[in-house]
């Protein structure tokens, strides 16, 4: 399959939808809590706002201050550690029993499945080279035939979401969530293209600095 370049900003709306989507399943899921109130709003604002600059300053860091802050792309992780942050600061503010921080980590995984459906269409965080089943091509970015990691991502997160969401009442669903998140992360990365011929990629380093964090809060809460 061939993906010519768009000239249009639809990977920035499909992300700002995304973030939006995540920001209603909470919505729905605090309201099914009884827990929603009018100060909720606050949070929303911090989830949007946390979510667009922590996602690009991981990139700008992570790149190496190559680019500008403002053009740095948008990192999932980046935007995961500053939702997760932005919840933590809410509940401290406005305490919920934790529920706005558990439906933050729970909304993750269908945001970050919305999300690669933008990168599956300009052919950002493409896949290594692959000329079989599948395989797409984005001419404007690199001249052969590609894995279709980002449509695989789309696929895999949802599937996540889905089992997250339908085991929602575990006690230990957060832990779940994030350490899944983390392993798929680094398994991933694999099969995407870099330019570097590093061992690992800032996200796999990250994967597993989430892995061990989330070990480790989860043996101590236990």
């Amino acid at each position: 399959m061939i993906i010519r370049e768009i000239d249009f900003p639809i990977y920035n709306i499909i992300i700002g939808i995304s973030i939006l989507i995540g920001i209603l399943y909470i919505i729905i899921s605090l309201y099914n809590e009884k827990l929603l109130d009018k100060k909720i709003i606050i949070f929303f604002i911090m989830f949007f706002i946390f979510s667009i600059l922590g996602g690009k300053l991981f990139t700008y860091v992570s790149t190496g201050f190559k680019k500008s802050f403002l053009d740095s792309g948008l990192s999932s992780y980046g935007g995961l550690i500053s939702v997760v942050i932005a919840s933590i600061i809410y509940e401290k503010i406005y305490p919920t029993k934790n529920k706005v921080i558990k439906y933050t980590i729970l909304s993750l995984p269908l945001i970050y499945s919305f999300t690669k459906i933008g990168c599956s269409i300009v052919g950002c965080c493409h896949g290594i080279a692959y000329d079989g089943i599948f395989n797409v091509t984005y001419p404007h970015r690199q001249p052969f035939s590609l894995f279709p990691v980002q449509p695989l991502e789309v696929i895999i997160f949802f599937i996540l979401f889905l089992y997250v969401n339908t085991n929602k009442n575990r006690k230990d669903i957060t832990y779940i969530t994030l350490l899944s998140i983390s392993i798929i992360k680094y398994a991933i990365e694999f099969l995407r293209y870099s330019e570097t011929t590093s061992i690992m990629n800032p996200n796999q380093i990250f994967s597993i600095i989430l892995f061990i964090i989330t070990l480790i809060f989860y043996f101590r809460n236990k």
